[in-house]
């Protein structure tokens, strides 16, 4: 430390004190080293200080130049920060700039520090929500292919959309015509949506300008598959359609085939003749007129049979026939019951013995009949016959 007579006030710089007097003067106190190189390698510095005298009412008293030694022992070594803090400004104002751009400033270090925290935190709290969110987007956008065959395309083209109810679940990304069928390649949308293998597949045209669509409409049972389209389980499961896989396709709603029929009745119309249908409209007209008396009959038949029919209901007609009904009823229940009583196995076996000896006695009367009739054929003995019949009557009646 460097001692100059009066009242100082001491100020620090890089490389110098500046001490300002009590009469209005300054001192400068330089500190500099100065040395020489050898033949072998750089000489012993001398550091050396250099006092200048500005100002002040006191002029006529010259400042003191003292002067250093490298070789005192009191000389004290620099520091760790020695050679950070010898650093060029330009060097410094290169580092220092950017970091004024973030808040980094000699009067608001601390404020700086915590905004580019703040920042880096959004930043990362950002970058960490975009992968989850696209890591969602992607499991969401697991899609997968179906080929379906239809016999007539029916205006399908790329683009044309698949639906499930309704609802816009997939497009087509190919068709692929054959002589045999056309094969459209539909695209689904998320492996989430699902096609049973029974699904009915049509192809539909819908609205005033004819749009193309393919309908996917499941059918009962509806399946509860455990796996998913692109699963390695889902060609052994079974229940629905798997990637790549093919399913028959129907036509379904067509304006074409509409105006195909309206062209061909057109056609039928003209090839019969308008006067055809004139005089077909005559004969039809004239079997209504031939008509109209029989329906008037019939009007007067119903209003003859109306009193007949309300009669029939207020009178006992009909109480009488719920009661024959019931009787029969009765009656029908009673033969049942006897002919449980009658034809049991016992009399069904009689039954069966004495039509087999009313059989065989027939048989006898049938011989002994073509005796008497031999017997008979004779005229002599009818005659003597019947005066023995009369002879036993007389008899008889005496």
């Amino acid at each position: 430390m460097h001692h100059v007579d009066g009242d100082v006030r001491k100020t620090r710089t890089r490389n110098s004190d500046e001490v300002e007097r009590s009469d209005g003067g300054v001192l400068v106190i330089q500190q500099y080293t100065s040395g020489s190189d050898t033949g072998s390698g750089r000489g012993n510095d001398q550091p050396s200080v250099r006092v200048n005298a500005t100002g002040g009412n006191n002029t006529s008293e010259p400042a003191p130049v003292p002067s250093v030694s490298s070789t005192t022992s009191t000389q004290k070594k620099p520091g760790p920060f020695a050679q950070i803090f010898s650093i060029p400004k330009s060097v410094w104002k290169s580092v220092v700039s950017p970091l004024n751009n973030f808040g980094f400033g000699s009067t608001s270090i601390w404020e700086g520090g915590v905004g580019l925290f703040v920042v880096s935190g959004v930043v990362l709290l950002a970058a960490t929500l975009t992968w989850v969110k696209g890591a969602q987007l992607r499991s969401r956008s697991r899609k997968y292919e179906v080929t379906a065959e239809f016999s007539r395309a029916q205006g399908i083209t790329i683009g044309t959309p698949v639906r499930i109810r309704g609802v816009d679940v997939g497009s087509v990304v190919a068709v692929k015509p054959s002589l045999e069928r056309i094969d459209v390649l539909v695209e689904l949308a998320d492996t989430s949506i699902v096609i049973p293998r029974n699904a009915l597949v049509e192809v539909n045209q819908s609205g005033l300008i004819s749009e193309t669509l393919i309908d996917i409409t499941p059918r009962e049972p509806i399946p509860k598959p455990t796996v998913g389209p692109l699963d390695e389980g889902c060609k052994q499961e079974g229940m629905i359609l798997c990637d790549r896989e093919r399913i028959k396709g129907e036509q379904g709603v067509s304006l074409d085939e509409l105006v195909g029929i309206c062209t061909k009745l057109a056609k039928q119309m003209g090839d019969l003749g308008v006067d055809n249908m004139y005089g077909l409209a005559e004969r039809v007209t004239a079997a209504i007129d031939e008509a109209k008396p029989l329906l008037a009959k019939v009007e007067e038949l119903a209003g003859d049979i109306e009193p007949l029919l309300k009669e029939l209901k207020e009178g006992s007609l009909l109480k009488d026939l719920e009661r024959l009904t019931k009787v029969a009823g009765e009656a029908g229940e009673d033969l049942r019951s006897l002919n449980k009583q009658v034809l049991t196995s016992e009399n069904v076996e009689l039954l069966r013995q004495s039509v087999t000896t009313l059989t065989k006695t027939l048989s006898h009367i049938e011989n002994i009949s073509q005796d008497v009739s031999g017997l008979t054929g004779d005229v002599g003995t009818r005659k003597h016959l019947r005066q023995l019949i009369e002879s036993l009557s007389r008899l008889v009646m005496d």
